[in-house]
């Protein structure tokens, strides 16, 4: 995002998190880290250093330990757009909504090109429902074309606009992100959807067909599956999905939806 792509967090300072790894996996769940971060002469390397080591400890789900180590980080460099991302990552985990807007806020105040907290915060608003405002937010990520990963914000964008009833918006969003990432079954599996909402069911069956190449079945997979088959009249392929949809997803919602369909 903006000129700082996901990359940036870590990219200068690897040789500061290569020594603090080393010392958490010697260590294991030591929650002091090595006091040279504390003497670098640039407390932004160090505060990005605490910053690596804390979303390491949220990978792992010790979230105590992320905890203390991203609140070094933010006291070293409160202003810092980096650490703010990833203290708001870590508010957005535990459910404090104020701190998480506090947060991404302080980062895109400090750096409004910072293009990996707005899609972030956009993924944030989009889960509270507040898609509109994620719009906004993604629609300008879109056009930052330093940011390496656009692609996740047009999809995201695309989520959005699915949300809000616009398919056509919704449509060229998931298209501009595969454009940009054909490996994306998130994408490839809405526009599926799409096109057999819009009765384009060939259409549908390749892309449904290269999602399953990108993904594991999943509920809405399978069930889209049986719909378009059910019209297309592979009964192989239909068999597949029903007995993949009874035997893997019997909670789901998809598989309600096909159990209705067979006394309807």
């Amino acid at each position: 995002m903006g000129n700082k792509n996901p990359a940036s967090i870590h990219a200068t300072v690897q040789r500061v998190l290569a020594a603090l790894c080393l010392g958490l996996m010697l260590a294991g769940c030591v929650t002091e880290t090595d006091n040279r971060l504390e003497q670098n002469k640039d407390p932004h390397k160090a505060a990005r250093a605490y910053v690596d080591a804390g979303m390491m400890y949220m990978q792992r789900n010790q979230m105590d330990n992320a905890h203390r180590t991203l609140m070094r980080a933010y006291e070293i460099a409160p202003n810092d757009p980096a650490v703010n991302n990833a203290v708001a990552l870590f508010f957005s985990l535990e459910g404090d909504h104020s701190q998480t807007e506090k947060h991404f806020k302080k980062a895109l105040s400090n750096d409004p090109d910072f293009s990996q907290a707005r899609n972030n915060y956009a993924a944030y608003l989009f889960k509270r429902g507040e898609y509109a405002q994620a719009v906004e937010h993604l629609e300008r990520v879109t056009k930052d074309y330093r940011y390496d990963k656009r692609y996740t914000a047009y999809e995201n964008l695309g989520l959005c606009y699915l949300r809000i009833g616009d398919t056509d918006k919704a449509l060229a969003s998931f298209t501009r992100a595969l454009k940009l990432n054909n490996g994306l079954p998130i994408s490839t599996l809405e526009i599926a959807e799409i096109k057999f909402q819009r009765g384009e069911n060939a259409v549908a069956m390749d892309y449904l067909t290269r999602h399953e190449k990108l993904s594991k079945p999943n509920p809405k997979q399978l069930w889209l599956g049986i719909r378009l088959q059910r019209i297309l009249g592979d009964q192989n392929k239909l068999g597949s999905y029903e007995l993949q949809l009874r035997n893997m997803f019997p909670a789901s919602p998809e598989y309600q939806a096909y159990k209705a369909s067979l006394s309807s």
